[in-house]
């Protein structure tokens, strides 16, 4: 879990609620939108190989926690995925094949990478 102070962590924690246009005092997604950004944090350093989190790097943790949040934790048609988990259709001789791909997209660390140009003014070498 992040080390990181708690004010600023709430702060941060307000701050992905008001980007993903969800209501402030809204509180039964705070274990969801927290992980996010723990994750986010844990992972920007583990990646730029720093003990804390830059407020010149806040904005980029909102941005990748909430992508995480949207990716892993929001049904597809609330993200904007309105395709159903079809996988195929056969009508007489036509098949129709579909993915089911309600999950589809980066994974893990892959989203901390998909933002390495922000990332990497403050990457730090590990000896």
């Amino acid at each position: 879990m992040s080390d990181m102070d708690p004010k600023r962590l709430e702060a941060l924690l307000t701050k992905l609620k008001v980007l993903l246009g969800l209501p402030v005092t809204e509180t039964d997604k705070d274990v969801q939108l927290s992980f996010a950004l723990n994750f986010t944090i844990d992972g920007i350093k583990n990646y730029c190989n720093i003990p804390d989190i830059p407020e010149q790097l806040e904005n980029t943790v909102l941005l990748i926690a909430k992508d995480y949040y949207l990716n892993q934790f929001v049904a597809p048609a609330a993200a904007g995925e309105g395709e159903k988990n079809v996988q195929s259709i056969k009508r007489g001789d036509v098949q129709f094949t579909f993915f089911a791909d309600a999950k589809q997209g980066v994974e893990g660390t892959a989203f901390i990478k998909a933002y390495s140009a922000q990332l990497n003014a403050f990457r730090r070498l590990r000896w």
